[in-house]
């Protein structure tokens, strides 16, 4: 992002030499002003309230902006418009780069060490580790590829939203202007551009040709990157650089817009505008983004700037008011605070009433302010980064900076006390509250198992006492708890940090070629009975379960665990966004049925997440559909009679949302959600002569509500998936239900 400085710098209407040689001052470009205060509103808005559904789209208008600015800066400072002073005898591209770095690093390193420290006070140890790594990668502008490994990380890809995630676009910015400045240097050299009159026509026309290359190669690539990943398209710096390019290539051609007359600049500006407002408003992520439909802001964007280089569009009053030219002075900050703040609010106080809806977005533009008098403008004029010419000059440059901003030092100072004083006491004052549980009913005490309850057999064995009774036991215990125990092991920040990766199972659910049956099958291979556990990566959570009851079956079972994460056991294919998901999937489901018919298995588990989805077209998949996919697949096992559907633990809480140094047990606890209901009732109801189902919920949830923790274990490291201990725990509980089903 530019600076309102950069702005005057840019592309204006009277920039040249004068008669005198001089360069002539630049006219302001208010309409660029207005174009950010356009754009962070949006996103601002979209973030906070979600709405509009297309504010996201203000990330590319900077875009555009960005590229149109830095171009005309660069090629007026070759050209000589941008001529230094007797004491700044510097290479011009050194000079760019000392402004992007007054511009734009000391804004940026306060909000990300303010984040860090609030990331620290507000969430629990892993998710403030994770945000130290982001505001690392952050502050050396790689952010956008970490946020796009993440993101198609199938174990990471559904974790709380980094404070720190809007931090992509500014690397990519940054990444562009890295290689920019270069590149034009090198081009400009290549066409031997240095002269007046044709040369410098035919220099133009030749970086404005490759320019425009990159313009298409980098569309092109986003089309068929956002078809193929989504989510590393939107972050890509490849699939992004067009936008800049196209801004870029405005700049060049810039003189052949001053001569048009001010009729069709008044239409092109209103067109562009209108063109923005549209995508705004009617544009949402349910879109191709970056590629196509980008190229709608992106249009619109450059209506306005090319309408406007020829001179002032006063008639766009939207944009060139005082109020939208403030707004957009300050846009940098805005954006650099909007996200964390909208973010840890989160943690404090729920966002959904307009009051604190106005007291978030209060206190998103009370720092932003601050920050921008205080740091951001300050330094951004201040003689840092500058050649000076001799001490005595550089101390005379310093001295008159510290005289013009003492006084903006000394008021924004109060301010920034004012806002620490205000937020810690909203700190204190804030409460999580331990108000009942949505959906829950019943005494939050011990809770006996219901015997009509799905999957709990009418009539248990009397010779055993099922292990789910005590299960019950500590799960209500757990429910009733007001602090987090101590004696947690592993502690919750432990397994939420570890994921799967302690899963000894992992391997037989990995992207990839389909693991050896032999590796993936637990106790004695001699054994007499063979049971399969095949599904997505709620199968994966219950392996170290089944690893324990083969190796405790005393040589009696041996178990395969095995099937892909992400990858429901269903006949049609249902959309995942994990890296390599989809296209492992037909085959890892294909070898496996294979195996099972092959081998003839006394007994097949089948677990896949209870959850809607989407076919790969993005057709919608309703929860009757899904079970019925899923009878259609495990008939191809040709083991009728010998099928089990186990259930998943019902949806969770986000633990990296709901736990941390603030909240209590109760935070984290939830209610059964209704699709585990919905699915477990049609799996119940589709099931084959002789099949069975066993239900989650005698050792996930009493009929007050599910907690986090049962005894001195996490139930799970996410929303979803058990812990690798929290299984092996319940071991014994489902092999009771095996036995009393017949089946042990």
């Amino acid at each position: 992002m530019t600076s309102e400085s950069e702005a005057e710098r840019a592309s204006s209407t009277t920039a040249g030499p004068t008669a005198t040689g001089t360069p002539a001052a630049p006219d302001a470009r208010r309409d660029i002003q207005g174009l950010r205060a356009l754009a962070v509103i949006a996103v601002i808005a979209n973030h906070l309230v979600g709405w509009p559904t297309g504010g996201f789209v203000g990330v590319d208008i900077f875009f555009v902006i960005s590229g149109f600015l830095i171009t005309g800066i660069l090629v007026r400072d070759r050209s000589g418009t941008g001529i230094p002073t007797e004491t700044d005898t510097s290479h011009p591209i050194a000079r760019f780069y000392a402004r992007r770095v007054r511009r734009i690093v000391p804004a940026a390193a306060t909000v990300l060490i303010a984040t860090v420290g609030g990331a620290w006070l507000l969430f629990n140890q892993t998710r403030a580790l994770e945000t130290v790594w982001d505001a690392v990668a952050s502050f050396f502008y790689t952010a956008n590829w970490r946020f796009a490994a993440v993101g198609t990380d199938y174990f990471q890809a559904a974790g709380p939203t980094s404070p720190l995630q809007h931090f992509w676009s500014l690397s990519v910015e940054e990444q562009f202007y890295l290689v920019w400045p270069w590149l034009l240097l090198f081009l400009f050299a290549l066409a031997r551009g240095r002269g007046r009159g044709q040369a410098r026509t035919r220099a133009r026309f030749v970086v404005g040709s490759v320019i425009a290359a990159i313009v298409a190669f980098s569309f092109v690539y986003a089309v068929f990157e956002t078809a193929a990943s989504p989510t590393t398209a939107y972050f890509s710096t490849l699939s992004r650089a067009w936008e800049l390019a196209a801004g870029a290539l405005l700049a060049l051609t810039a003189p052949q817009f001053r001569k048009l007359p001010a009729a069709a600049r008044f239409v092109l500006g209103w067109l562009g505008l209108l063109v923005l407002l549209a995508c705004i408003l009617l544009m949402s992520d349910t879109l191709p983004f970056p590629g196509p439909w980008a190229a709608a802001p992106v249009a619109g964007t450059l209506l306005v700037l090319a309408a406007g280089i020829g001179g002032p569009q006063g008639h766009l009053f939207l944009l060139t008011n005082p109020l939208s030219r403030f707004v957009g002075n300050i846009s940098y900050s805005l954006y650099l605070w909007h996200f964390p703040v909208i973010v840890f609010s989160l943690q404090l106080v729920p966002v959904e009433t307009p009051q604190n809806l106005a007291l978030v977005a209060g206190m998103i533009v009370a720092l932003s302010v601050v920050t921008y008098y205080l740091v951001e403008q300050p330094l951004h004029r201040s003689p840092w980064l500058e050649p000076r010419g001799t001490t005595e000059v550089r101390r005379e440059a310093w001295q008159a900076w510290r005289d013009r901003f003492g006084a903006q030092f000394i008021l924004a100072t109060v301010g920034l006390i004012a806002i620490v004083v205000v937020v810690f006491a909203g700190v204190q004052m804030s409460g999580r509250g331990v108000a009942p549980l949505a959906g829950a009913s019943g005494d939050p005490g011990l809770a006996s198992i219901d015997p009509s309850a799905p999957g709990i057999p009418a009539e248990p064995q009397p010779s055993s006492v099922d292990p789910a009774v005590q299960l019950q036991a500590d799960l209500s215990e757990a429910l009733q708890a007001t602090a987090w125990p101590s004696t947690l092991s592993p502690s919750l920040d432990d397994v939420m940090r570890t994921t799967s990766n302690d899963n000894p199972a992992k391997a037989c659910f990995d992207i990839g070629a389909t693991p050896d049956i032999g590796s993936c099958t637990w106790g004695d291979p001699n054994a007499s009975k063979h049971l399969y556990l095949v599904g997505d990566s709620t199968a994966m959570a219950y392996a170290p379960a089944f690893k324990s009851i083969a190796e405790g079956s005393g040589g009696r079972w041996k178990i395969t665990t095995i099937g892909l994460y992400g990858c429901r056991f269903t006949d049609a294919a249902v959309a995942n966004d994990g890296d390599g998901v989809m296209a492992a999937c037909p085959q890892r489901k294909s070898d496996i049925a294979r195996a099972i018919v092959a081998d003839n298995p006394q007994l097949v588990i089948v677990s896949n997440a209870y959850a809607l989805g989407k076919s790969p077209n993005g057709a919608a998949l309703s929860t009757s559909a899904l079970v019925a996919s899923t009878v259609t697949e495990t008939a191809k096992y040709n083991v009728p009679g010998r099928l089990v559907y186990l259930a998943p633990p019902p949806l969770g809480a986000d633990l990296n949302q709901c736990y941390s140094p603030r909240s209590s047990p109760r935070d984290c606890a939830t209610a059964v959600d209704p699709a585990f209901t919905d699915f477990a009732a049609a799996t119940q109801a589709a099931l084959g002569e002789g099949d069975h189902f066993i239900s989650s919920l005698p050792f996930s949830c009493v009929p007050a509500g599910c907690p986090a923790f049962a005894g001195t274990l996490p139930t799970k490291y996410d929303d979803v998936h058990l812990t690798t201990a929290y299984s092996e725990h319940i071991a014994a509980a489902l092999q009771w239900q095996l036995t009393a089903l017949g089946l042990g």
